[in-house]
């Protein structure tokens, strides 16, 4: 959500940002773009885990289920820690429009690590459809532009802009 806000207007509909909620769903459908040659995908996943090991396992998932695609410099997997919702609890006043008031200590404290289950207390939304939804609407108004900077926000744009300017990402 943050991030198709922030590259849209730089990029517009050429390139995509495919969250993964459902990692299945995102793989098949980065697959499908790929495949047909539509666009240059990034596929941002959260890792839900800090853990190094489940971190690592779920890169060489993503990566095995996307390296098939005959040209591997179109996509690109980037990792999340540990969950992409971590980005809002960079920025108080962010999040503060996200919430519609101000957010606690506490809040921003536990939002570092625990980004989704703090956010469904706040929301009172356990089902993840609902939240996301409410995610949504709530992030048409707020201003994300103070979290341009930030280093996964960084890397896509670095990762398209290669495209569009005709260099290969790959790196051998």
């Amino acid at each position: 959500m943050v991030l198709r806000k922030l590259l849209e207007p730089e990029f517009g509909s050429e390139l995509r940002v495919l969250g993964t909620d459902v990692f299945s769903e995102s793989v098949s459908l980065a697959r499908s773009v790929l495949s047909n040659r539509k666009a240059v995908v990034a596929l941002v996943a959260g890792t839900r885990s800090t853990e190094l090991q489940k971190i690592r396992e779920l890169h060489r998932f993503l990566v095995y289920a996307l390296v098939q695609i005959e040209c591997p410099d179109l996509w690109k997997v980037v990792l999340v820690v540990p969950d992409t919702e971590v980005m809002l609890f960079q920025d108080r006043n962010v999040l503060r429009q996200v919430l519609g008031r101000e957010p606690t200590d506490e809040e921003l404290t536990r939002g570092q690590t625990e980004p989704v289950q703090v956010l469904e207390e706040v929301l009172g939304l356990k089902n993840a459809i609902l939240r996301d939804e409410e995610l949504c609407r709530r992030l048409e108004s707020v201003d994300v532009s103070c979290l341009a900077e930030h280093p996964i926000v960084q890397q896509v744009r670095r990762f398209f802009r290669d495209h569009r300017e005709g260099r290969s990402t790959l790196t051998l």
